[in-house]
């Protein structure tokens, strides 16, 4: 990309895009930072500035941007199928890494269950717990405990068990009841302790 896409780029942007926890009035009225890729620790935007990626974009990217090694297993993968369900259908990868977690588990650890997502992660886990509960004899139990100031994603079952903040609370009456607990890490302690 180039530098003279920036204002067809910036108006796009605040015309069709909505930020996630953004306040959005702030934004229009700010030069948005428009990152165009990433080389290793470091992301460049459109002017070709170059800005330490502090936040691994948002925790996911553990080995840098644009690392070859995984983007040649992404092209390799991609030349075969993008992308296939396992809902009644089953693939050589999605077979080969749950045979490998199975393997590096814990003992009793036997199945792997995909999830696109951290998020939706904590959505099957909770979705599991229940069900599990209501097949084998505990029907009663159906509430969860939750740490005050966790953050698990933002779909409604994570917001449900993670930690009421400003940009949560207003969506309380969706939530699902929890019981809270204090977290255990004291910064900024609801019990006052260092």
């Amino acid at each position: 990309m180039h530098e003279p896409r920036y204002p067809l780029l910036k108006g796009w942007d605040h015309q069709y895009l909505w930020h996630p926890f953004t306040q959005m009035r702030g934004w229009l009225n700010e030069e948005p930072l428009i990152i165009e890729r990433g080389e290793g620790d470091w992301l460049i935007d459109v002017h070709g500035r170059r800005y330490l990626d502090g936040v691994s974009s948002l925790w996911v990217t553990v080995h840098g941007h644009s690392h070859p090694v995984i983007n040649q297993a992404i092209h390799q993968q991609v030349d075969q199928i993008s992308h296939t369900t396992l809902l009644g259908l089953s693939s050589p990868p999605a077979i080969e890494l749950a045979a490998r977690l199975a393997e590096i588990a814990p003992r009793g650890l036997t199945r792997t269950f995909y999830s696109d997502a951290g998020a939706t992660a904590v959505e099957i886990g909770l979705k599991i717990a229940f069900q599990y509960q209501q097949q084998t004899g505990s029907p009663q139990r159906t509430r969860f405990a939750a740490l005050n100031l966790a953050y698990h994603g933002d779909t409604i079952g994570a917001v449900s068990v993670g930690g009421m903040d400003l940009f949560h609370s207003i969506y309380k009456p969706l939530l699902f009841d929890a019981v809270r607990l204090p977290a255990p890490y004291c910064y900024r302690c609801e019990l006052e302790k260092s």
